[in-house]
């Protein structure tokens, strides 16, 4: 019974935590670049505070991706550049994470996010989509600008957007509410990340190859020092880049397809097959000797997703000392059943009986309890499951509702959950009679009918 509750608590927790994630920012597999430090799509999740760590970019880039679309596996494809970076505030700083992404296609993918004012920026439209809640926060609204700032070093760059939307998600998470989401192009200039493109190769005239022939391009720089040329407007406390790199892409630039990404975020046409696919794509990624690697849901959502997971392995562990202690009350009570027994054992013995037949007619006994209280454990469970989900018991407390993956306690009784704990009620029932039995067979048959023990 208690096998039945817990896993039918813990089947429907985990199914709602990973529609939380999958349907909000992970989608249901990550590809990420192979890192010396932990890499989930929130960035470098080594535990170093307000420090900003360049990513490495998915590389080669174009042939992962149509090798992707090869397979006809997966519904979306979504690429996207990541940055810790900092709100400035009047009262400070504020740190949030930046994801570059195009709106339309990560919109349409993650159906956890509902738009509550605004509309989302279109390709190659400067802008950023907060949170209801971050908004609250920053006291901002649709149209409203915004100013994000990345430390380098010594030195940092800030960059201004408008914001041109408001968002929720359906389940309250206090880390999905800090993502905002960006142009990539505004993520990439905060990062100082290199821009490719997959337009192909540029091909120079034979005029322009003669005259850069003998040319040293170091030479031009030789005495030059370095730094970034920034203006500051009297009338405003904003630092802007100059009016060239804020001005938004040209048609001609809006076409290139860019090759800077640091992950790409796949839902899977079948969710079921998820494990295998990863398989599969891991084992390409080797076969054709490609620095990247495919991860799930769980390995991409950061530390939370493994606090939570973390979490869950204590409460099965806690879960597992008291089926131990119910395994030693059991296997006791067949100890005292086979000793009140012994006489009897010894009679059988003394007229003939072999110790395979004490055996099994001691097995079948126990089988016969095991398989009885096994049946009734998963008819009460059962039973206790759907009046947990009928009292509808809700969740304030935002970690709570994290764990849970909703803010109503649901449980999800399954057949394999039902099949599964009855098995290891006959499991536990064959090894508990073991011991009892084995000290019965040693007792010889004329002491245990004279009542010996």
């Amino acid at each position: 019974m208690l096998l039945v509750v817990t896993n039918s608590v813990f089947d429907s927790t985990e199914k709602g935590i990973q529609q939380t994630f999958v349907s909000g920012f992970t989608g249901d597999i990550v590809i990420r670049p192979l890192y010396k430090a932990p890499l989930s799509l929130f960035g470098d999740e080594t535990p170093v505070t307000g420090k900003h760590t360049e990513l490495p970019a998915l590389i080669p880039y174009d042939d992962i991706y149509s090798y992707l679309e090869s397979l006809n596996k997966f519904s979306h494809l979504l690429p996207q550049v990541t940055s810790l970076a900092a709100v400035d505030l009047p009262s400070g700083k504020s740190p949030v994470f930046l994801f570059g992404v195009d709106a339309s296609s990560y919109l349409n993918a993650m159906s956890s996010i509902k738009i509550l004012e605004g509309k989302a920026f279109e390709k190659g439209q400067k802008g950023v989509m907060l949170s209801k809640k971050e908004s609250e926060k920053f006291n901002l609204k649709a149209g409203d600008n915004i100013q994000f700032i990345v430390q380098e070093g010594f030195s940092s760059k800030i960059r201004s957007a408008p914001v041109t939307a408001l968002y929720e998600y359906k389940i309250d998470n206090p880390v999905m509410d800090r993502i905002v989401l960006s142009n990539p192009e505004l993520v990439r200039e905060l990062t100082g990340m290199n821009e490719y493109s997959s337009q192909g190769d540029i091909v120079l005239s034979e005029k322009v190859e003669e005259l850069l022939g003998d040319f040293d391009m170091d030479s031009l720089f030789e005495e030059a020092e370095d730094f970034e040329k920034i203006t500051k407007s009297e009338d405003e406390d904003t630092v802007t880049v100059s009016e060239t790199e804020d001005q938004a892409l040209s048609e001609d630039e809006q076409s290139i397809h860019s090759s800077s990404w640091n992950f790409l975020i796949l839902k899977a046409g079948n969710p079921a097959k998820t494990s295998s696919l990863i398989k599969k794509l891991n084992r390409d990624f080797r076969e054709r000797q490609w620095p990247v690697q495919a991860v799930n849901w769980r390995s991409s959502a950061g530390n939370t997703a493994f606090y939570l997971y973390i979490l869950r392995l204590i409460l099965n562990a806690g879960i597992i000392i008291v089926l131990a202690a119910g395994f030693i009350v059991v296997n006791n009570t067949l100890v005292i059943n086979v000793l009140d027994r012994i006489r009897e054992i010894g009679t059988m013995r003394a007229i003939g009986a072999e110790k395979t037949y004490i055996i099994k007619e001691c097995a079948s006994e126990t089988m016969i309890m095991s398989f009885t209280a096994g049946i009734a454990g998963c008819i009460f469970g059962a039973a206790f499951s759907f009046f947990l989900s009928a009292l509808n018991i809700t969740f304030i407390n935002s970690f709570l509702i994290q764990l849970f993956g909703g803010e109503t306690l649901k449980t999800s009784l399954t057949f394999s959950n039902l099949l599964t704990s009855f098995c290891l009620s006959l499991f536990l029932g064959m090894i508990a009679w073991i011991y009892p039995v084995i000290n019965a067979l040693k007792v010889n048959p004329v002491e245990a009918m004279q009542g010996a023990k």
